[in-house]
């Protein structure tokens, strides 16, 4: 459905009926109703009482919008996490990402490494996190991230960046640092945010709609 409104399947302000997604998609209601509650979560749906749910204006500046969010979010997450992730498990992530930087080729496989590095290395800052609040906003917006790692890959060795910003937010958790580390993670999702705005910009260009009713 994330992959539907970016690719302008559906334009700003068209009404998203449950039993015509569901036969759309081929699933129950159920998930359907469950997707567009988490889409409206990020804005990209509004759920509105005796209407049901309207796909919302989207751009690129909704884009900047959310990784701004994320990067409060995600800042004060490694501030506070920090002593709660052990030595053992940040030297392991910081010796993952030396390797990763030093493979001779960046394949598609290498690709799919460095994806996965960087789930365990934000997962894990917002799972130790103390405030279990702050975990489930962050949560939030995790199909979103995903859609957008999926969209940019590596271009303009955008990887290769985050793996050195990945590293400066290791570093600063292995010296016990809390401030270095929140503003690592807040210049890492900055600059995250920046790539994202530039790669999905062309697929949020107005396009020809096709409609579900």
């Amino acid at each position: 459905m994330l992959l539907s409104i970016f690719g302008g399947t559906w334009k700003a302000g068209e009404r998203l009926r449950e039993e015509k997604l569901a036969a759309f998609f081929n699933v129950s209601r159920t998930p359907i109703r469950e997707a567009l509650q988490e889409l409206a979560a990020v804005g990209l749906v509004e759920l509105r009482p005796n209407c049901g749910a309207l796909v919302a204006a989207f751009g690129p500046r909704e884009v900047e919008e959310i990784y701004e969010v994320r990067a409060l979010l995600e800042s004060e997450a490694a501030r506070l996490a920090g002593e709660h992730i052990t030595t053992g498990e940040l030297k392991e992530m910081q010796a993952e990402l030396v390797d990763l930087l030093a493979a001779p080729s960046r394949s598609t496989a290498w690709s799919r490494r460095t994806w996965q590095a960087d789930h365990h290395l934000h997962s894990l800052i917002a799972s130790r996190c103390p405030n279990r609040r702050l975990t489930r906003e962050i949560a939030r917006y995790e199909t979103f991230v995903q859609m957008v790692r999926e969209t940019v890959g590596n271009r303009n060795h955008f990887q290769d960046a985050a793996l050195k910003e990945h590293r400066a937010i290791i570093s600063a958790l292995l010296r016990r640092d809390s401030t270095k580390a929140a503003e690592a993670m807040r210049t890492h999702i900055l600059n995250a945010g920046q790539i994202a705005v530039e790669a999905i910009r062309p697929i949020l260009a107005p396009r020809k709609t096709r409609t579900v009713s």
